[in-house]
């Protein structure tokens, strides 16, 4: 047969069979094309779990091989653990569920993925200031130089949290990160947002192909700062975010600085920054170390707060990623934090994946 028929062969066979087609070069279409449980759980277009399914608490069907996949089908161990990581199992049947009174949470295995419980995970809620992570993420994506000057406006004020300066004060771009991730400076962080060049819109728009891009389908942004209520999530979608986020080393060295003092070179003076996150350095959290995380408020949101912590000296297999929303009080969102970490690393082990 000439090359030019075979050709036009294939492209017959992958329009009747485009699926099949797919599926020969993925072993997870593969998979999904031979069971109905998993077509019925997740859109076959999308590949996004189907609210109101079994799907639950997972977001799509990578989701789905991450967190059970990889052990169901030997084909799909890149989704699962590398050799030597610890993977959590089950050795108590403790439940922690009644004693959390925040609105919603979860709570992932950093170094796998691996969901260990949720509540209310897939709830649509206010972020507010936990939306600066992006914003980080973002200006960080445009290589903004640290050492470049940036000046902060009397308009970059849009109330909440914020630095005390005069219109046109100007801070080196690290100090800015500092006080955007630290303090929770909301001006600082639309100050921050201007150094990429972008205008306002079209930062909004990075910040939102950000989400796009990890399939968060209910997750959206309308200001740098999080002081609009348009900027909403799940603390399913959010643990997904801030999970690949702090990944970043800068991200994590700011957020896990609990005090630094930033020069506003304008005025040649001093500010001290102190992180909202007290799991950092208040003494009751003095057996935990916190790698990192963002704190976040509104009225209407009650206390948001995203952690990645261990215990003191502890195996960093153990790390975990914990999302909290709505908590009553500011300590309340540390003290369900914590009370959720306790329970993870008492009713898990972490088995070496040989």
């Amino acid at each position: 047969m000439g090359l030019k028929k075979s050709l036009m062969l294939i492209l017959v066979v992958a329009a009747a069979f485009p699926a099949a087609i797919f599926a020969a070069q993925d072993p997870l279409e593969t998979i999904y094309f031979a069971r109905p449980d998993l077509q019925a759980a997740f859109d076959t277009d999308t590949k996004r779990a189907i609210p109101g399914t079994a799907a639950g608490f997972l977001l799509d069907l990578e989701d789905w091989a991450t967190q059970y996949g990889w052990m169901e089908h030997e084909e799909l161990a890149s989704y699962g653990p590398e050799e030597g990581d610890g993977v959590p199992v089950r050795v108590d049947a403790s439940e922690i569920e009644a004693s959390i009174e925040s609105a919603a949470y979860v709570v992932m295995d950093r170094s796998t993925g691996k969901i260990l419980t949720v509540k209310n995970e897939n709830k649509i809620w206010p972020i507010a200031s936990l939306t600066k992570l992006v914003t980080a993420d973002v200006v960080l994506d445009y290589e903004v130089s640290m050492n470049q000057i940036a000046d902060v406006r009397a308009t970059d004020d849009v109330g909440g949290a914020k630095l005390y300066v005069n219109d046109g004060d100007v801070f080196s771009v690290q100090d800015l990160f500092y006080a955007t991730l630290v303090a929770s400076a909301n001006n600082a962080a639309n100050a921050l947002s201007r150094t990429t060049g972008l205008s306002s819109s079209e930062f909004l728009e990075e910040m939102n192909i950000r989400a796009d891009s990890l399939g968060l389908i209910n997750t959206a942004f309308v200001d740098p700062t999080g002081i609009e209520l348009g900027n909403v999530s799940t603390a399913r979608e959010t643990a997904r975010l801030a999970s690949d986020i702090l990944e970043r080393d800068e991200i994590t060295r700011f957020t896990s600085t609990y005090t630094k003092y930033i020069t506003d070179l304008t005025q040649d003076t001093r500010k001290k920054m102190t992180n909202t996150n007290w799991m950092l350095w208040k003494p009751a959290y003095d057996d935990l170390y916190v790698t990192g995380g963002k704190t976040g408020y509104l009225d209407e949101s009650g206390w948001n707060l995203v952690v990645t912590l261990r215990p003191m000296n502890g195996d960093a297999d153990t790390e975990l990623l914990i999302v909290v929303f709505g908590a009553g009080s500011r300590s309340a969102s540390f003290e369900d934090a914590n009370a959720l970490a306790d329970w993870a690393w008492h009713t898990h082990e972490w088995q070496k994946e040989n």
